[in-house]
């Protein structure tokens, strides 16, 4: 079988916790990459140029083919891994219980993307979305408890995500996590997986940049 593509551009943005998610399940993969040009035409070119020769049903980033497989939309990649490499959950109420988790997530990454992307209003976007910050930190702390992931004992593709949007806020403002003990704790759990602390410590897992370089938030790297 033909290696497994991945293609996305060079940050984490939507794709990390796929990368995770292959790493975890030590898939041998091609981390395709495509870059943005530096301001103010940030060129997408590289991109543009391939976006309609791969075949994919809908064309955008990011995408993976897989022989003759080629899928787009990151839930879609993501949801498919985890069931190829059985990272779901195993009964209706433990999917329910992902399902609503993903969502959640999504919609907080959806948040804080607005934010880093509002130009001119950053500032004041930035001051605003910390003041309600608690409140969906609370809840994903009370969603969570004391368990290990978050369905327990079990690692699923959703803990890739949980991951990712907690990091990506630790980063947006380094205190935000500080109430949170569990949520912490979660942090230094999965980056002490063995498979994900390899990766990390790695020369392919870059903590920056998270958003695109016209982003006023972690759009440069580190």
């Amino acid at each position: 079988m033909s290696k497994l593509v991945l293609g996305y551009w060079d940050l984490r943005g939507l794709t990390e916790p796929i990368r995770y998610l292959l790493h975890y399940a030590d898939v041998d993969f091609e981390d395709k990459r495509y870059t943005v040009g530096p301001a103010p035409e940030f060129d997408t070119s590289e991109w543009t140029n391939e976006k309609n020769t791969l075949g994919l049903d809908f064309p955008n980033l990011p995408y993976i083919i897989e022989g003759d497989l080629k899928l787009s939309q990151s839930t879609a990649i993501l949801r498919y891994l985890a069931r190829k490499y059985k990272l779901v959950g195993e009964t209706e109420e433990e999917t329910i219980r992902l399902d609503l988790a993903e969502q959640q997530l999504v919609d907080v990454r959806t948040g804080l993307v607005k934010v880093a992307y509002s130009g001119s209003e950053y500032e004041k976007n930035r001051e605003e979305y910390l003041k309600t910050l608690p409140e969906k930190l609370e809840l994903l702390s009370k969603f969570l408890g004391d368990r290990k992931f978050i369905l327990g004992d079990k690692l699923t593709y959703v803990d890739f995500l949980l991951y990712e949007v907690l990091d990506f806020h630790r980063l947006f403002e380094a205190t935000s996590l500080n109430a949170y003990e569990n949520l912490k704790s979660y942090l230094e759990r999965f980056e002490a997986l063995p498979a994900i602390e390899k990766y990390m410590k790695s020369g392919k897992f870059s903590r920056l940049p998270v958003f695109g370089p016209m982003a006023s938030f972690g759009g440069k790297k580190e």
